[in-house]
């Protein structure tokens, strides 16, 4: 299945990887490539992630070795990812 990021989601993404930059650009090409292994994942597996129980309909993925989650929707044929959120940080309900 085809996997879309939201605007959102994309500047999330770049504000991350911005930051990781600064501090260690390796760090943050692997975690961009860990991103495009989970996206990929995620593409194949649509179903296969923790329904959030307050919200039907949306997935959590936590990613592994890193403190971040992605929040995505199966709309249509494709899995658009909502959030790319810090774990620590508060669920971000009013923005899914």
């Amino acid at each position: 299945m085809k996997v879309r990021y939201s605007t959102l989601a994309l500047a999330e993404l770049d504000a991350i990887l911005g930051e990781l930059s600064a501090v260690n650009s390796s760090a943050a090409q692997r975690f961009s490539d860990r991103i495009q292994q989970v996206g990929e994942r995620i593409g194949r597996f649509p179903l296969g992630f923790q329904e959030v129980a307050e919200r039907p309909g949306v997935h959590r993925v936590p990613m592994v070795r890193y403190p971040y989650l992605i929040f995505y929707k199966i709309i249509a044929e494709e899995v658009v990812v909502l959030r790319v959120i810090h774990g620590a940080r508060k669920e971000p309900w009013e923005n899914l």
